[in-house]
């Protein structure tokens, strides 16, 4: 969850994972972040079938609570948030130009949890950076989110 977040005092739609946006990753279509994140959850095909096939948003999500969850959950939930989102920026082009669009502006999600309206706000932050790769900030910045994310791993394996 999360819905829009905030950035410099402007909603971002763009940057809502439950927001319909079709990538692939590793050959399969996903049909949202929500999607890609509750399938990563896992341990079966059919599971992941389940959750493929439900939709982009609360279905995504509501699919996502009746599964077994795979056992180094915790220690990997953070990457597979960010590898989805990625996905989705790199290959929808009208999304990633409004992100990129959005300044330099810290991203503020309140409409989740805190876990996740922090988490989130970094993982895009994150991905604007390495997407717009526009010098040393940037450069900086991505590489702060991501040693924050590998400590997050390690913390929690």
């Amino acid at each position: 969850m999360g819905g829009p977040a905030d950035i410099d005092g402007k909603s971002h739609p763009e940057t809502d994972n439950f927001l319909p946006s079709k990538f692939v990753i590793n050959g399969i279509t996903y049909s949202s972040a929500e999607n890609y994140f509750q399938c990563a959850k896992t341990t079966n095909e059919a599971d992941r079938n389940m959750i493929l096939k439900s939709g982009s948003g609360c279905s995504a999500w509501a699919a996502g609570q009746r599964i077994k969850i795979r056992s180094d959950w915790e220690s990997i939930k953070v990457d597979e948030m960010y590898k989805g989102n990625l996905a989705k920026f790199q290959q929808n082009d009208d999304l990633r130009n409004a992100l990129l669009s959005s300044g330099n502006g810290s991203i503020h999600f309140t409409g989740s949890t805190s876990f996740w309206n922090h988490w989130n706000g970094l993982i895009l932050e994150r991905i604007r950076a390495e997407l717009r790769q526009n010098g040393e900030e940037d450069s900086r910045r991505a590489s702060e989110i991501r040693v924050m994310m590998e400590k997050f791993s390690q913390e929690n394996k």
